[in-house]
């Protein structure tokens, strides 16, 4: 039996640190997905997010479900310890009782032989007839010590008689009592039993979720880590500039004397507009049709190019081979993302910016890396 509480205790001690460990993997979980980012559009990448963010859920409830239970053990145990003390209290009343009832058998006995012998005595002693008591006294007073012993006699035989009924009806009430007592005691050990297997059922049932929403999160984050896009952080500055970049728009020998003419891009000539159109034409097959101011290029999602399906979408989210968009002066300015780095900043290619202190003049042609990415909008073909 004390084998069987320790390993119980064991296995109870192992399960609530199965269940604090698993409350730490889940805020763990919590704590890393909350930094997993899905791109724009990006649907199978939203489905793991979405499915995460379930299953986290389902586990933060199975977390609450196995403190509830936590305290439903320790009721359990409680009543446990309650009714195994009541156990100890029976046992040792039974014990007692059939003491007594030892006792009692042995005082029966006695008093069997002594009224068997007293019985044998006043047969050999001589007739109990008053007749034959007469007969051998010598005189009235012998025959009246005679007939007194006779009656005393019959007195103690009369007594010992119920004190022998006495002590049967005593022995059968204490015989009832300790019936009685073994059987509330089987009860007792019977729910003590119940309520063991009602307390393994629970353990286990909550163990299997627990280890099921460890897994699920595991799996979710796993996708996560797959799927998941984190975008870049922002720099500032307006980077510097490159020389080794090439310059493929059609118009470079035209500029800057001739970019009042109004290309075939969207916008004029050698404008920052023209450019970058023509570098969403050259790269993606899709013609500008929202207009050559740069503040048009920010409504510009929805467009869709028929030979391809392309669609463009706007946001906030650096990416190469896009057109960021720059909204902070009075005509804006627009540039091509040729690829982005670590920090956030991105390198782009452009015309008709004024950064005179790095070489990059209005009308011409410039290649800047490490421009800053805050406050830019970007314009995306998917």
């Amino acid at each position: 039996m004390k084998a069987f509480v320790l390993n119980k205790k064991v296995k109870q001690i192992f399960s609530y640190t199965f269940i604090v460990t698993l409350a730490a993997l889940i805020v763990t979980f919590a704590t890393r997905t909350s930094a997993y980012n899905c791109k724009p559009g990006d649907s199978e990448c939203e489905a793991a997010k979405s499915n995460m963010q379930q299953n986290q859920a389902a586990a933060n409830d199975y977390i609450k479900k196995a403190d509830s239970v936590g305290a439903v053990i320790d009721q359990l145990n409680s009543e446990i310890g309650t009714l195994s003390g009541e156990i100890s209290s029976s046992e040792a009343k039974i014990k007692e009782l059939k003491s007594q009832i030892t006792e009692t058998e042995q005082k029966l006995a006695e008093t069997q032989t002594a009224l068997a012998e007293m019985l044998i005595n006043m047969h050999f002693s001589g007739d109990s007839e008053p007749i034959t008591i007469l007969a051998g006294s010598k005189t009235i007073s012998d025959y009246a010590e005679k007939q007194a012993r006779e009656d005393v006699a019959k007195q103690e035989i009369a007594a010992a008689s119920e004190r022998v009924k006495d002590m049967k009806d005593k022995l059968q009430a204490k015989k009832d009592e300790a019936e009685q007592t073994l059987e509330s005691l089987t009860s007792k050990r019977a729910l003590i039993a119940t309520k063991r297997e009602s307390q393994q059922s629970l353990m286990a049932e909550y163990e299997k979720n627990a280890d099921e929403a460890s897994t699920l999160a595991s799996y979710w984050e796993e996708q996560l880590k797959a799927l998941a896009w984190t975008p870049p952080s922002n720099t500032v500055g307006f980077g510097s500039r490159s020389w080794s970049a090439n310059n493929t728009y059609p118009y470079r020998y035209n500029c800057p004397q001739d970019n009042v003419m109004y290309s075939a891009y969207g916008g004029a000539v050698c404008q920052c507009t023209s450019y970058a159109s023509y570098k969403a034409q050259e790269r993606w097959g899709i013609v500008n049709t929202w207009g050559g101011h740069a503040y048009s290029y920010v409504n510009a999602s929805g467009y869709t190019v028929p030979s391809t399906g392309i669609k463009t979408y706007v946001d906030r989210n650096p990416a190469a081979n896009t057109i960021a968009i720059q909204t902070g002066s009075e005509y804006g300015h627009v540039m091509w993302v040729e690829s982005i780095n670590a920090d956030g900043s991105i390198n782009v290619t452009e015309y008709n910016v004024n950064w005179p202190a790095i070489g990059c003049y209005p009308g011409d042609f410039c290649s800047r890396n490490n421009v800053g990415s805050a406050g830019t909008w970007f314009l995306h073909f998917d």
